[in-house]
Formats: C-alpha cells, sequence, structure tokens
C-alpha cells in the first residue's frame, strides 16, 4: 500500500509542475493530461493489486459510509475533468470568456483530489 500513497504524491507533484508551466501551453496539456490519466487508471491498478473482493464483500465493508464517499468524491473529480477539458479546449480555440470557469475549475479539482487522497488513505486497512 505504500507504493500507492508514493504514486498519488507524485501525481500531486505533475499536477503542481503543469500549474507552475500553465504559460506554456503545451507542457500545461501534457502534464494534465497525464495526471487526468493516472486517476482514471488507478482505481483499475489497486484492483489488480489488491483484494477488494474480500475487503468489500466478505467483511462487509461495501456498505461502509467512507467507501461511497470516497466514490462519490471520485465521480465528483471525473465530472470537473470532464468540464475542465470543455473550458480548456474554448481557451484553445482562443474563447477567452472561459479563462475565469477553467480558473474555477482548477481550484475545485485541487481540493477533490485532496479529499479523495485523504478518504483513500483513510480506507488503507492495516497490515
Amino acid at each position: 500500500m505504500k507504493t500507492s500513497v508514493i504514486l498519488v504524491l507524485c501525481s500531486f507533484v505533475v499536477m503542481t509542475l503543469a500549474y507552475y508551466l500553465r504559460k506554456r501551453r503545451g507542457w500545461h496539456i501534457a502534464l494534465m493530461s497525464c495526471v487526468i490519466f493516472f486517476d482514471m487508471a488507478f482505481p483499475f491498478w489497486l484492483y489488480l493489486t489488491h483484494d477488494w473482493g474480500r475487503r468489500l464483500i466478505d467483511e462487509g465493508e461495501l456498505f461502509s459510509f467512507l467507501i461511497w464517499t470516497h466514490l462519490f468524491l471520485i465521480l465528483t473529480l471525473y465530472s470537473l475533468y470532464v468540464l475542465q477539458i470543455i473550458a480548456g479546449h474554448q481557451l484553445y480555440t482562443g474563447q477567452r470568456e472561459a479563462r475565469e470557469d477553467h480558473r474555477v475549475q482548477s481550484r475545485g479539482i485541487f481540493a477533490v483530489r485532496v479529499f479523495v487522497f485523504l478518504t483513500g488513505a483513510l480506507l488503507i486497512a492495516p497490515d
């Protein structure tokens, strides 16, 4: 599980780097695409490397409030990514009125990612 935490923290480093390189459009797009891809692929990696069936079904954690909160936050994050991509595309095509939407959504994405990480960390089962 340490590997999972390290990977997520590295994704926050990439996201921070993308923020500081926001004036260099190509780098910003590439780095944020990597973060989005990571966030989409990470649940599959967790599924392949951890025994979710035992924990969720056998131990009954499927009905845990924390599990459902974590899932809701992940779905919120994915929804924000869709809105962010739309606003980013509008900016890329020269529609300057999308700048404020893109900026506000980026703050929301960061906040939701932090909460996804925290709820995920709370779900780590001790060895």
